[in-house]
């Protein structure tokens, strides 16, 4: 019997719950089924009825070795994934627009931290890391890593090759971590393609991004024997909350019911998607950044405005106010969609007009994109830089001062500034560049614009 079949038993039943928490399920709604670790639904965190047989149902489903149940997103997946594979001391190679988690788990676990940089397309969207990038970094290194993490797909749907990633990393002896949390749908439909599981020793997957499970429910993968099992369960004991949620496992359990009998619910997906590209060449000026060698998912929909007369926030707030249409992320010249396969044709139809009569009123021009590929310059590790003492300076003052601070973009949150890293001239630029363009800046108080430097 799944977790979700046994917690809508009991909540049928006449138990009375002398125990958390403390609505004792007399509110409306999912309050019905939001246990506590009582007689029947088993324990996340030490998992040998229920919630078990979900994970291996997950791991089966996946493809994976092993699958553990995550309640707190990708980002205690990628807390955990690093913790579990390194010591202290460590070194380890990660993409520099990693997300920041990875950046935290890195500077938790007081490793030594070298990079990959990825390449930044003409619209200002980061490419995925390339095999030669990985194995320039390696050899670059300051040590041979313990582990290398990359992100694949990107935030924007963009994969990077895996496979061979994979298998230089393991002839090399270095365990590989992929933060796929955008890519839990991959491997469920031919059109999906780039799947890390089974081939990344560890793979984390945001399930509540492009499937349906709701806000906050994860997964992450193992498979191979590289990675130590207990240290995974030890990382998550760490990591993960000791009350993990009943409704999101829930989720998580009906989640896997559907993946179970997808089948059709992907075919509709690819047919809308199709259907909504053909409006490509309909588009005068607006465009639909699309990839012909499947590297790309199709599942985000990228819109650029890079040659026209408006900024990626400016298309946004139109989409937004006029035709009630929310987008997941703008940029300075282009906005993302995300999909899944539970939006509906009204949905992708509403977006279709939408665009084409957006595009009507538009007239052509050229959107100044800024270089987010930043030079830096690292004095000391993130651990080092977060030691304590620092200090706020003006954004104005900080250039050539040692960051305490992570700035980013945010979404994707991915760096502009890591800590232990000496703020530039570029970087002071392109949060300059960012706020006036309406983009959201995270790490630093934005109203007093200041930061926080090593003192």
């Amino acid at each position: 019997m799944s977790l979700k079949k046994t917690l809508e038993k009991y909540s049928k039943s006449n138990m009375y719950p002398f125990h958390m928490p403390g609505h004792k399920r007399q509110l409306d709604g999912v309050s019905k089924i939001d246990m506590t670790e009582v007689e029947g639904v088993d324990d996340l965190h030490d998992a040998s009825g229920v919630i078990a047989e979900d994970q291996k149902r997950m791991a089966k489903l996946f493809g994976a070795d092993e699958s553990r149940i995550l309640v707190g997103g990708s980002t205690v997946g990628n807390l955990a994934s690093v913790y579990a594979s390194c010591n202290e001391g460590d070194s380890v190679i990660i993409q520099r627009n990693s997300h920041k988690s990875v950046y935290n788990a890195v500077m938790l676990r007081h490793l030594k931290c070298d990079y990959i940089e990825p390449d930044v397309s003409y619209n200002g969207i980061f490419k995925a890391v390339t095999l030669e990038q990985v194995k320039s970094a390696v050899e670059k290194g300051q040590a041979v890593p313990k582990a290398v993490i990359i992100t694949s797909p990107t935030y924007e749907g963009f994969h990077a090759p895996v496979k061979e990633i994979a298998e230089y990393c393991h002839d090399k002896g270095i365990i590989l971590i992929v933060d796929q949390a955008h890519g839990a749908h991959l491997g469920f439909n031919q059109e999906f393609k780039g799947s890390a599981v089974g081939l990344a020793d560890i793979t984390i997957q945001s399930l509540h991004k492009t499937l349906p499970s709701l806000t906050q429910t994860a997964a992450m993968h193992i498979s191979g024997d590289r990675v130590d099992l207990n240290r995974v369960a030890e990382a998550l004991d760490i990591f993960e909350t000791s009350s993990p949620s009943y409704v999101l496992m829930n989720s998580i359990s009906n989640c896997l019911d559907i993946l179970e009998n997808c089948g059709e619910l992907f075919s509709e997906y690819v047919d809308n998607l199709q259907d909504f590209y053909s409006i490509s060449g309909e588009l005068k000026n607006l465009q639909l950044i699309t990839d012909e060698t499947d590297k790309k998912d199709p599942g985000k929909l990228i819109i650029s405005t890079k040659n026209t007369n408006i900024t990626g926030v400016e298309l946004a707030k139109i989409l937004r106010e006029k035709y009630e249409l929310e987008t997941e992320l703008s940029s300075f010249a282009y906005v993302l969609a995300m999909t899944s396969i539970m939006d509906t044709k009204e949905g992708f139809d509403r977006l279709k007009t939408a665009l084409k009569e957006i595009d009507d009123a538009l007239t052509a021009g050229h959107i100044d994109v800024t270089n987010l590929k930043l030079n830096y310059k690292k004095v000391m590790e993130t651990f080092q830089a977060k030691a304590g003492g620092e200090k706020e300076v003006p954004l104005a003052h900080a250039e050539g001062k040692v960051s305490a601070a992570m700035v980013c973009l945010y979404p994707p949150g991915a760096p502009l500034i890591v800590p232990g890293e000496e703020i530039s001239k570029e970087a002071i630029k392109v949060i300059h560049e960012a706020k006036a363009k309406g983009l959201h800046v995270t790490g630093m108080d934005v109203e007093r614009e200041s930061v926080s430097v090593v003192n």
